[in-house]
This record gives C-alpha cells, sequence and structure tokens, in this order.
C-alpha cells in the first residue's frame, strides 16, 4: 500500500504543478473564470499532498519528497510552459482527475482488505471529491 500511496502523492504533485502552469498560461475569452477555477483546484490539491504525505509517514512507510521522484514514477505528466486556451485545458484536467480516481480505487480496495479503515476512508472522501469534479468537467467538455 506504500507503493500505491506514493504514486498518488507522485500524480497529487505533478498534477498541482499542472493546474498551477495552466492558471498562470490560460488565454481566451473566459480567462478570469477558468483562471480563478484552477486556483481552488490547485490550492485544494495542495492540501491534500500534505495530506496524504502526512499519512504515509504514519504508516511508517518512507514517503517521496523529491520532484525527481515525482517525475519519474506518476502517471500524471507536466504541461508544457506555454499559453492554452480552456477547452484543451478542462479536457486535459478532467484526465488527470480520472487518473487520480483509479489511484484511489486502488488504495481503497487495498485498505479495505487489510482493514486499513483510516486510508480506506481517506479513500472514499478523495473519490467523492474527485467524481463530483469530472462530472462537471464532463459539463464543460460536452
Amino acid at each position: 500500500m506504500c507503493d500505491d500511496l506514493n504514486l498518488l502523492l507522485s500524480n497529487l504533485n505533478v498534477f498541482y504543478r499542472k493546474l498551477q502552469n495552466y492558471h498562470w498560461n490560460i488565454t481566451g475569452k473566459d480567462f478570469f473564470t477558468t483562471h480563478e477555477k484552477l486556483e481552488d483546484y490547485y490550492n485544494e490539491i495542495n492540501e491534500q499532498i500534505d495530506e496524504i504525505a502526512e499519512h504515509i509517514i504514519s504508516k511508517d512507510c518512507r514517503v517521496m519528497a523529491t520532484m525527481k521522484e515525482y517525475l519519474e514514477t506518476a502517471q500524471i505528466k507536466e504541461a508544457e510552459s506555454k499559453k492554452i486556451r480552456s477547452e484543451e485545458v478542462w479536457k486535459d484536467v478532467l484526465q488527470g482527475y480520472e487518473t487520480l480516481i483509479e489511484n484511489c480505487k486502488k488504495i481503497k480496495e487495498e485498505a479495505d482488505s487489510e482493514n486499513a479503515y483510516t486510508t480506506s476512508a481517506l479513500m472514499d472522501d478523495y473519490l467523492k471529491d474527485y467524481k463530483k469534479k469530472c462530472w462537471m468537467l464532463n459539463q464543460v467538455n460536452s
């Protein structure tokens, strides 16, 4: 489970940087709303990064803590530093949240089989949040 939690941590860290990159580089007529929503997303992800890292440590596991490790293990890939329109951003953000859902499902299944109740409950919280975001992002992308 430690490896899967560290994979989630890696994905969260790369996703955080991607969201912030998009926040800085968004362009187009819906700049203001997209800019603001991306900031909400990356601030929330930043809190989750700390929560997951501390959870990993509380399980007596080694926590990944370098960008090198995150970039080597993350399934979510960095975004280029270039201007981008919201249509592209929202499709990519949706994919990021879908990846996080898959990470959380795997961790939850493992936690349930090991009676790791706090880990399972934490994944429930994340799954609820990420699934709602995906539903909303699918509305933007439809």
